[in-house]
C-alpha cells in the first residue's frame, strides 16, 4: 500500500503540472493573438468530449472558427494523452471545456479539477478561476468519492 500511495503521489504530482501547463499554454496564446483558446477533454476517437471525465487526455486549441467545438478549421496546439496507472481527472460537473479569453480570463464560472487514483489514497484539486488563475489543493472526501465513481 505504501509504495501504491508513493507511485500514485508521483503520479497526480505529474498530471497536476500538465493540466496547469495546457493553462498557461491556452492562456498565453489567447492573450497573444487576440482569439479564444479552449481547452477540452478528448476521447480517443478525436474531437471534445461532452463529459467531465478528463481521464482520457484532453485538447488545447486555438478556436480559429469561433464555434466552441474542435474542427478541421481549428489550429491544434497540444493534445495531452490519456492518463496511465489509474490516475482519473474529472472537472466540475457542467464543466466540459474551457474558454480563455483574449484578456486571459475564462468564460463561465470557477473550474474544479479533482484528481484521484482507482488504487491508491491520494488525491488534490486544480482550482481555476475566472481570472485565469489557478491554484493547487487537497480534494475532500466527496469529491474523491465522486471522481473514483466518475
Amino acid at each position: 500500500p505504501a509504495l501504491l500511495n508513493a507511485v500514485a503521489r508521483v503520479r497526480i504530482g505529474h498530471t497536476r503540472m500538465a493540466l496547469v501547463d495546457s493553462f498557461l499554454v491556452a492562456n498565453r496564446l489567447a492573450v497573444a493573438t487576440g482569439s479564444a483558446t479552449m481547452m477540452c477533454p478528448a476521447p480517443a476517437q478525436g474531437g471534445c468530449s461532452g463529459r467531465p471525465d478528463w481521464s482520457r487526455g484532453w485538447l488545447v486549441f486555438a478556436d480559429v472558427d469561433g464555434d466552441r467545438a474542435f474542427s478541421a478549421r481549428d489550429t491544434l496546439i497540444q493534445r495531452r494523452p490519456a492518463l496511465a496507472g489509474g490516475i482519473r481527472l474529472h472537472s466540475t460537473v457542467g464543466r466540459t471545456r474551457i474558454v480563455f479569453q483574449p484578456d486571459g480570463d475564462i468564460a463561465g464560472s470557477n473550474l474544479t479539477f479533482t484528481l484521484c487514483s482507482a488504487q491508491a489514497d491520494p488525491a488534490g484539486t486544480v482550482v481555476l478561476s475566472n481570472a485565469g488563475r489557478f491554484h493547487l489543493g487537497q480534494a475532500s472526501t466527496a469529491q474523491i468519492s465522486s471522481c473514483r465513481d466518475g
